[in-house]
């Protein structure tokens, strides 16, 4: 039954057949229709042939439904099947990653996860198994910017990719390394070929969460050629963020994503963060250095950005080529690189 409790025939169906259908028949039959995504989560909740369940919980991870998912995974854990049970540890982690709290935008130890996903079942030579596996290495890599890393694991993928045969399981697959793809090009200031993979993924997803992920990535794309470009994409993001209630992407757009594009174009009239870095890139746009210094100054240590600030407010340009040798060499991130490069272009103007 779906949630207004009527029963759509491919949840019939798909319920009275003495065999159970692949996922794919049934999403092939509902796809993009509106009713698409609640009949199939009921359905990957339902089903019980081993084929399926790594494909019901790509689905619903895929498309943010992580409660309906961790149910899956419970109930996967105690399969007779070691594969779908060294399945349900690997989207565990993933789904551990994707339900953090509040005000935690990154995981504590992001780098645990690689160790966790290492630890099961090295000698899978299932194409699956290991995608899902370079996914969780990429996605740890991201949350300590080790941007550059990224690269080879999107490569691996591709050629994974070229060997499925389930055309569900790859379409869902094909959109994940689209979006490491978008990150991985902005990140390599290759902004055109990062927009063309969000672009795609945002025409092609049900889901709010990636909605409000990309809006948010297409905002950081724009900051430093459009405050009106920048500001939209936030703006949007902000209100899908608002509409599902995703509180975590609330106070992450709120404190971190918006402020930063207002501040970096002056626009700072009624903008707000508790973030303390930000604060001092606020003071430091509002003409109030002193107090920019001083936020940064009690900080223990500084990350790239943050030296980017401290070198604008003190105008020390020694601190600005640190940033960017920072950005380059410990995070590879040519994007944001060019922060202190062009205030440094404007210091020597």
């Amino acid at each position: 039954m779906t949630r207004d409790n009527k029963i759509h025939p491919i949840m019939e169906q798909f319920l009275n057949s003495s065999t159970e259908l692949p996922l794919y028949v049934i999403y092939q039959q509902i796809k993009a229709q509106p009713d698409e995504i609640d009949t199939m989560r009921l359905i990957c909740l339902h089903c019980k042939d081993a084929s399926n369940q790594h494909v019901a919980m790509e689905y619903l991870y895929t498309n943010g439904l992580y409660e309906d998912l961790h149910t899956v995974i419970e109930k996967n854990r105690s399969s007779i099947h070691s594969t779908i049970r060294n399945y349900a540890l690997l989207y565990q982690i993933m789904y551990e990653r994707k339900t953090l709290s509040k005000k935690q935008i990154k995981p504590d130890a992001p780098m645990r996860y690689v160790k966790m996903s290492n630890r099961i079942d090295s000698t899978s030579t299932d194409n699956v198994f290991h995608i899902l596996k370079d996914l969780i290495h990429i996605y740890s890599y991201f949350d300590v910017h080790q941007y550059g890393k990224i690269g080879n694991y999107n490569d691996r993928i591709k050629e994974r990719l070229d060997m499925l045969t389930d055309p569900l399981l790859r379409e869902l697959l094909e959109a994940r390394l689209d979006e490491t793809l978008c990150i991985y090009h902005w990140k390599r200031n290759e902004v055109i070929l990062s927009r063309k993979y969000g672009y795609k993924l945002l025409a092609n997803t049900n889901n709010q969460r990636k909605k409000i992920d990309l809006h948010n990535i297409f905002a950081q794309t724009y900051v430093l050629e459009s405050y009106e470009q920048a500001i939209h994409h936030a703006t949007v993001a902000l209100e899908l963020a608002e509409s599902i209630q995703d509180e975590r992407a609330i106070y992450g757009l709120e404190n971190y994503t918006i402020p930063f594009i207002s501040s970096y174009h002056g626009k700072t009239d009624e903008v707000k963060t508790e973030d303390v870095a930000e604060q001092a890139h606020l003071a430091l746009r509002k003409g109030d250095n002193k107090t920019c210094i001083e936020l940064l100054e009690a900080l223990p240590t500084l990350t790239p950005f943050q030296e980017y600030y401290l070198g604008l407010a003190k105008k020390d340009k020694a601190l600005l080529r640190q940033s960017y040798r920072h950005f380059i060499e410990e995070r590879d991130d040519y994007f944001y690189a060019r922060l202190p490069l062009l205030a440094l272009q404007e210091m020597d103007q």
